[in-house]
This record gives structure tokens, C-alpha cells and sequence, in this order.
């Protein structure tokens, strides 16, 4: 015999025992444990609602697949523009030279100082 077996014996013995148990009762408590078991099942029916009714891995797939969708469609509206930092000729030359910035800081020195010098 194997484990099968026994288990199917065992849960046959258990359901004579609680059905002569059941028997033996008093008519008015077997009603009540009637109603309270039909109760019981419509509550599970009702219980559920339809976004449970699903696998567990559905649930959770959709809810990846929404988390994925937002995070593309959030990326793609911020998507950085391949616009130049600065729009005026002198300033991307300012930005993009290696010389030292205090000759910028003083360029209207300069300036002045050729204008001063053609004048002359």
C-alpha cells in the first residue's frame, strides 16, 4: 500500500467520523451549522473581486508592465536638447577656448585699450 492509499483511508475515516458526529446531533444545531456553512461559501464568492479573480502573476506582470510604460513615457518627454549651451558665437568661444578666463574678464579692457591705440 502505498503512501497514496493511506492518505485516501485516512480522510475517508475522518469524513465518517465528523458525518456520524454530524448525525448524532441535535436537529436544530445540524440546521444552524447548515446555514452557517452556506453562508460561509456565498461570502467566498462574493469575496473576490475581479482584479483578484486573476493569477497572482498576472497582477503582478501588469503592474510591471504599467511601471515600465510610465518610466518610457516619462523619459521620453525629458529627453535633453541637442541645442548649443550658448547661441551667440563669442560665448561658444569663451566656453570651448583653454586659455585662462581672466582674459575674458578683462576683454572690454582690452577693447578700450585697441580702441585707444587706432585712435592715436
Amino acid at each position: 500500500m502505498d503512501e497514496q492509499e493511506r492518505e485516501n483511508q485516512f480522510v475517508e475515516k475522518i469524513r465518517g467520523f465528523l458525518d456520524e458526529s454530524t448525525e448524532s446531533l441535535n436537529p436544530k444545531i445540524r440546521l444552524r451549522l447548515q446555514e452557517s456553512r452556506t453562508q460561509a461559501l456565498k461570502a467566498v464568492e462574493k469575496r473576490h473581486a475581479w482584479f483578484l479573480s486573476f493569477p497572482q502573476w498576472i497582477t503582478v506582470g501588469g503592474l510591471a508592465t504599467a511601471t515600465t510604460a510610465i518610466l518610457i513615457f516619462f523619459f521620453w518627454l525629458n529627453v535633453p536638447s541637442l541645442e548649443a549651451p550658448t547661441k551667440q558665437v563669442e560665448d561658444f568661444e569663451i566656453i570651448t577656448s583653454k586659455e585662462q578666463i581672466d582674459f575674458y574678464q578683462d576683454l572690454e579692457f582690452f577693447r578700450w585699450l585697441a580702441a585707444k591705440e587706432n585712435e592715436t
